[in-house]
């Protein structure tokens, strides 16, 4: 919290308020890369996001192509029609996207904000609907990437649960992180010849 009891880091947030929930979260998690860095898991403060938390979820890397979700906003659901803490980020998609999907979540693992167009045919009971997902990197206070924080901005109803995802479109990969901050060396002389 600020002096003026506003939150740290909310002001993109609040500022943006006549735009999408999805441009809305990545202004956000923007505003928190300090040179061009990930941002820390820590520096994210769930007040700032209290609209988008539906569409919001937290995701561990457990590997470098597989994330398994934490928390997990309630619109994210209702996709699958049941919690989905502890799952894979893949459970959302078709089989045929899942390779797509791990790409994704490496180039995440890197340092890359990644964003996806979505889409999930419709059929009787199951209105046609459209996303976008983007994928931004979270580092630990050791400055190592260990999360995602995720959105998705669905457009139609859901219908019948479960709902899974196919690419509408290749994955886009966006601002890149800055590289990680190497250490100095310096050649030692003498010792053994």
């Amino acid at each position: 919290m600020t002096d003026t009891g506003k939150i740290a880091g909310n002001a993109a947030f609040e500022s943006n308020s006549t735009h999408s929930l999805f441009s809305r979260v990545c202004t956000y998690w923007s505003g928190l890369r300090a040179n061009g860095t990930v941002p820390r898991r820590s520096s994210i403060e769930p007040q700032a996001l209290a609209d988008a938390l539906p569409h919001v979820f937290l995701a561990e890397l457990v590997a470098p192509r597989v994330a398994r979700l934490r928390i997990c906003g309630h619109k994210i659901e209702a996709l699958m029609g049941m919690e989905m803490r502890g799952m894979p980020i893949s459970v959302l998609f078709h089989g045929e996207a899942r390779a797509a999907v791990a790409d994704a979540v490496e180039q995440a693992a890197m340092g890359a904000r990644v964003i996806l167009s979505l889409q999930a045919e419709g059929g009787f009971g199951v209105p046609q609907i459209s996303a976008t997902l983007a994928l931004m990197p979270l580092a630990d206070d050791a400055g190592r990437i260990t999360r995602i924080l995720g959105v998705i901005e669905q457009r139609g109803e859901v219908g019948r649960a479960p709902r899974r995802f196919t690419l509408a479109k290749p994955v886009l990969d966006d601002m890149p992180a800055a590289p990680a901050k190497r250490p100095v060396l310096r050649v030692i002389t003498g010792g053994r010849r």
